[in-house]
């Protein structure tokens, strides 16, 4: 004669260890979220800062660089909230023909809103870009 034991049950078992798993698996959707938001932005600010290097080598003179370079730059990082507010923009170099200008942009934008848990309120990225004004432009020191 054979005995047979009852086979235990594992009713519930699926629903615990989700419990367990959904709390991992938010937090590294939220950390994924979080940290392709702020690629994003810099990408706007990178893109902002080689564009505004360009057109600054093309102006004729050192005020009209700076003008053009700030309205480049406000106008690429303007679909990331608060960073054409606090946008800083620095332009280093001498402007005569076959000398390099750097462009140097910063500024400041919120992660608040994304509500993850020990993320930063704000973050700071910088980005510089440099580019060599035409050896034959005429520019107006």
């Amino acid at each position: 004669m054979r005995i047979t034991r009852p086979v235990p049950r594992e009713r519930g078992s699926i629903a615990l260890e989700f419990a367990f798993a959904a709390p991992i698996i938010l937090l590294m959707l939220a950390l994924a979220w979080t940290f392709g938001r702020v690629a994003w932005a810099n990408g706007h600010l990178e893109a902002g800062t080689r564009d505004a290097a360009r057109v600054a080598t093309q102006a004729r003179s050192m005020d009209e660089a700076r003008q053009a370079a700030t309205s480049v730059l406000r106008d690429n990082t303007e679909a990331v909230q608060g960073c054409p507010q606090s946008l800083s923009v620095q332009i280093t170099g001498g402007f005569e023909p076959g000398s390099t200008l750097t462009v140097e942009a910063s500024c400041s934008y919120s992660l608040s809103d994304i509500g993850m848990p020990g993320a930063p309120g704000r973050v700071s990225p910088s980005s510089s870009f440099a580019s060599v004004v035409d050896q034959r432009r005429g520019v107006q020191p």
